[in-house]
């Protein structure tokens, strides 16, 4: 069996309706690595809070602190909607970096609940990495050029639905659930952790957050002492 790789092949006769394809997919590609970039500039070790200020557990008695979560209203007004803005608002800055680990973990355990997703992914980028070598590339097996079989367009039309068909039928609703849990994880959190009561451990020159400060939430005025949150 003998086989050969070369560069600079081209496929003539794929048209500009491949090459459209192909651009959107790269396009999508840059896209998604571009959020994924930014996001993980904001999410590193170094914003992770530590547990118990993330539990609100106090150190003395190995217990939730009474007033780690509270009520965001007493009562429903018209400024109820800011209330509810500004302290999920703050918690969503401060925990940032905890609710993406709540994020991974409630997808790692629904994946692995779900093996064929993993083999299904594997598979997928296995095939899309392929038919990228194969453009710029000659793989000639048995004096034939494989990549001239089928036209550059035909197969990222049959790739574009093969995939298409792998994430709705398999990846969706495993999806959706990762979605789903860790949204009300991370919603219920952000909306009963008090900003008011965010002791940090061994913290220097903390302040306390009232509402002069951006972004920041008061249910009472208790004055308590709170690491500033990374706007």
């Amino acid at each position: 069996m003998s086989v050969s790789v070369a560069q600079g092949s081209e496929d003539d006769s794929s048209g500009s309706s491949g090459r459209k394809i192909i651009l959107n997919f790269e396009t999508a590609q840059a896209f998604f690595f571009s959020i994924l970039s930014r996001i993980r500039s904001r999410v590193t070790v170094d914003t992770i809070r530590p547990l118990p200020v993330f539990l609100g557990i106090t150190g003395q008695t190995i217990g939730f602190s009474p007033g780690a979560f509270t009520s965001p209203v007493r009562k429903f007004d018209k400024s109820t909607a800011e209330k509810l803005k500004s302290r999920i608002k703050l918690n969503l800055s401060f925990f940032l970096s905890n609710y993406a680990l709540v994020f991974a973990g409630v997808a790692l355990v629904v994946v692995m609940m779900h093996p064929r997703i993993i083999f299904s992914i594997v598979t997928l980028w296995g095939l899309w990495s392929f038919h990228e070598f194969l453009i710029s590339n000659e793989v000639i097996v048995f004096g034939r050029n494989i990549g001239t079989l089928v036209s550059i367009s035909h197969r990222s039309t049959a790739l574009t639905l093969i995939s298409f068909v792998v994430i709705v039928s398999m990846c969706l609703r495993p999806a959706i659930t990762v979605i789903a849990l860790s949204g009300i994880l991370v919603m219920a959190h952000a909306l009963l952790r008090d900003p008011n009561h965010l002791e940090m451990p061994n913290a220097h020159g903390r302040r306390g957050v009232d509402d002069d400060d951006e972004g920041g939430y008061t249910s009472g005025g208790s004055g308590v002492i709170v690491d500033r949150p990374i706007v």
